[in-house]
């Protein structure tokens, strides 16, 4: 238990604005459910998932009957692969406007599937 003990605190000392109470809470119980042996795989994901942004906090719902429209930077996108097939996209910066499009389109996807 003293490894649990060391993530706890590890955890209890990143900033609030890094994460938040809740989200401190909700990684200390995902650390509890594991054995000693697997805590520091586990605390290294969930460290990693902190450092990278992938957090869950309320975002400002400013109106929900409008969508923001995006129009592409050349200037500023980049490929690392032509061969690849583009699979993915990760969204960098301010990107509520662009995950609620996301939501939209996935929403509008799935109603043509099932027409």
């Amino acid at each position: 238990m003293e490894l649990l003990e060391k993530f706890k605190g590890l955890i209890y000392e990143i900033s609030s604005k890094e994460l938040n109470q809740d989200q401190k809470d909700l990684a200390i119980r995902i650390l509890e459910k594991f054995e000693d042996k697997d805590l520091e795989y586990v605390f290294q994901f969930i460290a990693q998932r902190i450092k990278t942004g992938f957090r869950f906090d309320s975002a400002p719902e400013s109106n929900s009957q409008t969508i923001a429209l995006l129009e592409k930077d050349n200037n500023l996108s980049f490929v690392l692969d032509e061969n690849k097939t583009k699979e993915n996209t990760l969204l960098i910066g301010e990107n509520y406007d662009a995950l609620k499009n996301l939501l939209l389109i996935e929403r509008e996807r799935e109603s043509w599937w099932a027409s």
